[in-house]
């Protein structure tokens, strides 16, 4: 389990953008996925690009993340169990 903003990885990454609403859009270029949360009435869709890897993400890789999705960094922080 993460710890805060360390020790994310793909998985628990996804697993946390999955109930907030997003899912697999498509496969970018090499280890890259898009995944995207449709937007409600007129708020646009949301759409992030996510790096497929079996380590950790660094910290400056999760907070560009964090920001891309549009959920707050304190919700991310409190599914971690911080």
């Amino acid at each position: 389990m993460p710890r805060r903003l360390r020790n994310w990885s793909y998985r628990e990454v996804t697993d946390f953008l999955r109930e907030k609403g997003f899912r697999f859009h498509r496969e970018l270029g090499g280890s890259h996925q898009a995944w995207i949360r449709r937007g409600l009435e007129n708020e646009p869709d949301t759409i992030l690009e996510i790096n497929f890897t079996r380590r950790s993400y660094p910290l400056g890789t999760l907070k560009t993340i964090i920001r891309q999705s549009g959920i707050d960094e304190r919700e991310w922080r409190a599914w971690a169990g911080a």
